[in-house]
């Protein structure tokens, strides 16, 4: 097994976010969190998107095509 220090999937929560935090706005991170009212709000470390869904699977589509990860569905 490699002992790659590198690898985000390594780090701490906390440790991630912060690296998050200092990227400069690129789309390092998005995030899909529930809100009270049953939706989900969805955010880019870029600061330029956000998105309210109705379930996770939308939330997380949307992230995946904001960063270009798959194409829009036509």
């Amino acid at each position: 097994m490699s002992d790659n220090h590198d690898n985000s999937l390594h780090e701490l929560p906390l440790e991630f976010v912060q690296s998050i935090a200092n990227s400069g706005g690129g789309c390092d991170g998005q995030a899909i969190i529930p809100t009270d009212g049953g939706t989900y709000i969805c955010w880019c470390s870029c600061g330029e998107w956000t998105y309210e869904a109705v379930t996770s699977d939308e939330g997380l589509h949307a992230a995946r095509r904001h960063t270009g990860s798959v194409v829009a569905m036509a």
